[in-house]
């Protein structure tokens, strides 16, 4: 029996995966986090190998590697992309942090690291959950980052 690999799913969006690399057709659905709590799943190591080398799951940060290991890091290390990997997987906790502390400079320098439209539409849906305790300077800049003229139209 093969290993088995943790995959999880950030994003508050559910993921489906069609694996085909046997002959036969599974199924494994992520129905994304709820409350900050990541949805994990076990998979077998086939299943990982065929994501990394047929999808882009984990260079646009869909899925990503829980455990930490040998292996794992033998995974992560075939990642095409591991730099979009490691700039579009953040946890709810992640999110949170990068816009409650530090100042507007350093969250826009972390901000402009993420390229996935579904992890900054993550971020926005983090985002709202404290909208009110954002300071008007660090909203204005997370507009400016969606492509929103005006702040008071981010959370719609």
């Amino acid at each position: 029996m093969s290993d088995k690999v943790k995959l999880a799913r950030y994003r508050n969006t559910s993921y489906f995966v069609g694996y085909t690399g046997d002959g036969g057709l599974k199924q494994f659905t992520w129905s994304g986090s709820k409350n900050g709590k990541a949805e994990i799943k076990e998979v077998p190591r086939d299943v990982v190998d065929w994501l990394t080398m047929n999808s882009v799951c984990f260079d646009k940060g869909e899925l990503v590697i829980v455990d930490e290991g040998d292996s794992t890091r033998e995974i992560k290390e075939s990642i095409v992309d591991a730099e979009a990997y490691t700039n579009n997987t953040h946890t709810k906790e992640e999110i949170t942090k990068m816009i409650k502390t530090g100042n507007i400079a350093q969250m826009k320098s972390k901000l402009e690291k993420i390229t996935v439209d579904s992890e900054k539409q993550f971020v926005i849906d983090v985002a709202s959950e404290f909208s009110d305790d954002i300071p008007a300077g660090k909203l204005k800049a997370l507009a400016e980052w969606m492509g929103v003229e005006d702040p008071s139209l981010l959370f719609d």
